[in-house]
């Protein structure tokens, strides 16, 4: 099937489409040229489902519901192709589908439908990038918080992810301060990289004064 959005070449009309000529290419699609003049390019089961096949004939839909059907079918296609290969939060494949030239309303409305189904889903998105970096030990709940708003996961659906797998940032800021004071990092490299990933400075001076010394 034709993944790419329909091209605009179609000219929209609340006029019912009438498909003039059509013409089988190699891969498998087909050309259609209509009353109006303008063409487009369609899959082999689009070919069938529009009637397109059909020369002369007034077809039921207009042209513009033929341009909204087909792109909304497409990025659907698209959609949720990207979302089983690998878990992606709806931010993220709002902007692939946007970059692939198809219109903000079909997107929203694909990754609606896609929500509501369960294909696309930021909560169980959000659980596993919380889960997976609390088991690595290396980031503090406020940066992974931070993260996963960057990826476009709202407020609360992040704080609840974080909340479900990160209890005490002390630990893991601890164990962390540890393995590199003895592998020969000082105060002042440490202290940067704990507050990079996120570690409250209050915290880092305390953790970093038991193992320093206060002074």
């Amino acid at each position: 099937m034709i993944r790419e959005p329909l091209s605009k070449g179609l000219r929209e009309s609340d006029g019912k489409y009438i498909a003039a000529e059509h013409e089988k290419n190699e891969d498998g699609t087909y050309t259609v040229t209509f009353e109006n003049g303008s063409s487009g390019v369609f899959g082999a089961e689009e070919y069938f489902k529009y009637d397109l096949y059909a020369s002369g004939e007034e077809n039921r839909r207009t042209y513009s519901e033929l341009i909204h059907d087909v792109n909304y079918n497409r990025c659907r296609a698209m959609s949720l192709s990207l979302a089983k290969a690998s878990p992606k939060p709806s931010a993220a494949i709002k902007m692939k589908m946007l970059s692939k030239g198809f219109s903000e309303e079909v997107v929203e409305e694909a990754i609606a439908e896609l929500s509501s189904e369960g294909e696309i889903s930021d909560r169980l998105y959000a659980e596993k990038y919380a889960r997976e970096k609390a088991d690595k030990g290396k980031s503090s709940r406020n940066l992974v918080l931070r993260e996963l708003k960057a990826k476009g996961i709202d407020s609360e659906t992040a704080n609840e992810a974080v909340t479900a797998f990160f209890t005490d940032d002390e630990p893991i800021a601890r164990e962390i301060a540890e393995k590199k004071a003895k592998n020969g990092d000082g105060y002042e490299k440490i202290a940067r990289y704990l507050m990079s990933k996120g570690f409250r400075q209050g915290l880092v001076m305390d953790i970093l004064g038991d193992i320093f010394g206060e002074n």
